[in-house]
């Protein structure tokens, strides 16, 4: 209940801040640019607004931000965020949206449109910019700041669209504001600030055509033309990302489907590890990396000779359990076949079992010298080997598992990444939630026992 009254409040508050930024814009405006123009611009966004992607983190991405900025820069903040509002509102409600969901939207649009507006006219610029205006006559400093000055309004833009965005799906989700931000935006601003340089395009060429004919329908289509291209190389990038993911977690199932006893648990480390790197604030990339080596930690006991001892119901002898280390390696071989993969991911996912103190596995590494996904693999899945049910216990307690954390830190974990995980809302929420998941698939567990190497005290089961 209390995360649903923050989550009205906020509501409430973008719509206060849009109807004040609107206001403000309304004294600002600039005469009405005529059915024609309001109306073509009103029908490419709507158009825009029906090829929006589902997001990483919940929500929907479009890229009709480039007409709400060439609407801006032409007509000015109030019209702007009027096409802008109206062109959202009635896909959202067209979609069946609940209409907290339509009033949130078209509010934080509203405000993103109008209030980075309203401070790129406080900061000098000009609507529409010398550079679009048929007989403007300036310098080339002029121009160039005008240019500086579009980089800051589109800056502003995506600043105010994303901060809002990301904390409804916070606080609607759960997830922490952090998590929500990197997954939805921080991989993707720079190509959307580089994509809205077709927003001037798109302005200009409308402007272009207005000089040519009384109604520009050669400019309506040079405006559609570069997003629509923008809209399919954002399409294909997205697919291709979801089915590499989908492609390698149903992969690791497979693999997984040896053993009953280590299902779910590679996507379940790859959820912390990505959690922990999310904490670190690690560039976007670098978490993509890090959740990859996770989920592939270890699929090098797809080898055959692996299967009798993942299901052997004994003690494995030492020869055994010299054999099972040798599965990151494996590991490692198998994940370097594929070249994107070499390097970070194929060293991270060789290192997984390496010791803060030198006394891990396969080369010896100690501290720093492991590399950083390794460190973070390794605690991910040390924390699910505690949290799931094993032959010989079952799940421990949150509790019990940030204890015995606590009690590794400088020997078989990072230290410092041993305090971002259990000062960690995100991973604490994963833990919770992977264990209620568990326990409503719960199956009768075999009677047997199994040891781990010498100075490990929690590991999954065969590693």
């Amino acid at each position: 209940m209390p995360s649903q009254i923050r989550l009205h409040a906020f509501v409430g508050l973008t719509v206060v801040l849009a109807s004040l930024a609107m206001t403000v814009s309304w004294h600002f405006r600039l005469p009405f640019p005529g059915y024609w123009d309001l109306g073509s611009f009103l029908l490419i966004t709507f158009f825009l607004e029906q090829l929006a992607m589902q997001l990483r983190a919940g929500g929907k991405g479009s890229i009709s931000f480039v007409m709400h900025i060439a609407a801006g820069i032409l007509f000015g903040g109030f019209w702007g965020a009027t096409i802008a509002a109206v062109s959202l509102c009635t896909s959202q409600v067209l979609r069946g949206l609940p209409p907290i969901k339509v009033v949130f939207n078209v509010s934080q649009l509203a405000l993103s449109v109008s209030a980075s507006l309203l401070i790129y006219q406080l900061l000098g610029g000009v609507i529409p910019p010398a550079y679009l205006q048929p007989f403007a006559v300036a310098s080339a400093d002029a121009l160039r700041s005008d240019f500086v000055l579009f980089f800051v309004f589109a800056a502003l833009y995506f600043a105010i669209n994303s901060v809002a965005v990301s904390t409804v799906v916070s606080l609607s989700t759960g997830q922490s504001f952090r998590e929500v931000w990197t997954l939805n935006t921080r991989g993707v601003l720079i190509y959307d600030l580089g994509a809205s340089i077709v927003a001037i395009m798109g302005a200009w060429f409308f402007i272009k055509s207005q000089e040519l004919t009384a109604f520009g329908p050669l400019g309506l289509l040079a405006v559609i033309a570069p997003i629509v291209v923008v809209r399919h190389v954002y399409g294909m990038y997205h697919s291709l990302q979801e089915s590499g993911r989908e492609l390698l977690a149903v992969m690791v199932k497979a693999i997984e489907a040896r053993d009953p006893y280590t299902s779910g648990h590679s996507l379940r480390v790859s959820q912390l590890s990505r959690a922990i790197a999310v904490e670190l604030g690690l560039p976007s990339a670098e978490i993509d990396q890090i959740q990859t080596a996770a989920l592939l930690h270890d699929v090098g006991k797809i080898h055959e000779e692996f299967a009798p001892l993942l299901r052997k119901e004994g003690r494995l002898t030492e020869e055994e359990t010299a054999l099972m280390q040798t599965h990151s390696t494996k590991s490692a071989e198998l994940v370097g076949i594929i070249s994107k993969f070499r390097g970070f991911i194929q060293d991270s996912v060789r290192h997984h079992h390496e010791r803060w103190d030198g006394e891990g596995y396969p080369t010896g590494l100690a501290g720093k010298t492991i590399p950083l996904g390794s460190r973070i693999i390794l605690i991910s899945d040390t924390i699910d080997a505690m949290t799931t049910d094993r032959p010989y216990r079952k799940r421990l307690p949150l509790e019990v598992v940030i204890a015995e954390l606590q009690k590794c830190k400088g020997t078989q974990f990072d230290p410092t990444l041993v305090e971002v995980t259990v000062s960690s809302v995100a991973v604490r929420r994963l833990i919770a939630g992977a264990a209620a998941e568990l326990q409503q698939r719960e199956t009768p567990m075999r009677s047997r026992r199994v040891s781990w190497p010498s100075g490990y005290l929690w590991k999954p089961r065969g590693a």
